[in-house]
């Protein structure tokens, strides 16, 4: 370790002891940055990485019992009734979740761009997902706060503790500060791949709850009016007619092609869903069984 004084031996004694000085504070800035990035307000309590560290682990275990329980191949088991209202000569107010509107495929493409957005820009989309009572949100929550801690303020804005100790100003560096930051460098990261790991979790079954929407969807179309059964289905929104593979794809609620276990597992529990025998409409049934052939037949040319 290089002597702390030896940096004012140049030029003249004023502007030595000037620049050994600056140092210093530099180095006490530092010292306090990293203090206000990491330290509890609260004497004795667990500094934050540790308690945003305990946050993620909160996290994952509710998502491994909440989304557990809602199985891809039990559909019906996403939904539920909604609850009527109120009849009474004091309060009428009807009550709805919007997690549980009827299915719209532009809702659905809205949902598949924004969310991984919300996590690239660690945005916080309150009046979307609310923290105190949304997965997404308390998951979008911890993610705009780990990327905060990361970061330490002015003037040292530009230096991450991911980044450490090799982020460290020459001058500021010394053995026991790189052993320090060696140690909340690997702590944080290991709090970023936990965190990174309940977004690939919730995003796989955000996946399949989007996918459990559109089952029942086609299945409910079953039991609508035959009167107009016959009627051309719409076009897309952009008033383009979609090709074979196109409709094919988004009949089975793909967004690109499948391999051939996900295909086979999607038409199991689609058929299941679409069957006559089961309340579900014979025409979707059969559509069904010609969008899986031709996702068949092309996936196996590759």
């Amino acid at each position: 370790m290089a002597d702390w004084f030896a940096f004012g031996l140049e030029g003249t004694a004023s502007s030595g002891l000037d620049k050994v000085l600056r140092l210093q504070e530099t180095k006490l800035q530092f010292a306090r940055a990293l203090k206000y990035a990491l330290a509890n307000p609260i004497p004795q309590a667990p500094d934050r990485i540790a308690l945003i560290h305990d946050d993620i682990k909160s996290l994952d275990k509710t998502l491994r019992l909440r989304v557990s329980m809602l199985p891809l191949d039990r559909p019906q088991a996403w939904f539920r009734p909604g609850i009527p209202a109120e009849k009474s000569p004091i309060a009428s107010s009807e009550h709805t979740d919007p997690i549980f509107m009827p299915f719209e495929d532009s809702h659905a493409a809205v949902v598949r761009l924004a969310l991984p957005e919300f996590w690239r820009q660690r945005i916080v989309a309150t009046d979307r997902y609310d923290a105190g009572f949304s997965l997404w949100g308390r998951l979008l929550a911890l993610n705009k706060k780990l990327h905060q801690l990361n970061h330490l303020s002015a003037p040292f804005h530009d230096i991450t503790i991911d980044e450490m100790p090799d982020a460290i100003p020459d001058e500021l560096s010394s053995p026991a500060l790189n052993a320090f930051v060696t140690q909340l460098c690997q702590r944080l990261k290991a709090c970023q791949r936990d965190l990174e790991a309940c977004y690939s979790f919730l995003w796989a079954r955000s996946e399949s709850f989007l996918f459990a929407l559109h089952v029942q969807y086609m299945g409910g179309r079953g039991k609508e009016s035959r009167a107009d059964k016959n009627a051309p289905p719409p076009l897309p929104h952009n008033g383009r007619k979609l090709s074979p593979l196109e409709e094919a794809l988004r009949f089975m609620n793909f967004s690109r092609l499948p391999n051939f276990a996900d295909l086979r597992a999607r038409y199991r529990v689609m058929a299941q869903a679409l069957h006559p025998d089961r309340g579900g409409n014979e025409d979707h049934f059969k559509l069904l069984s010609l969008h899986y052939q031709a996702l068949l037949k092309q996936s196996q040319r590759f």
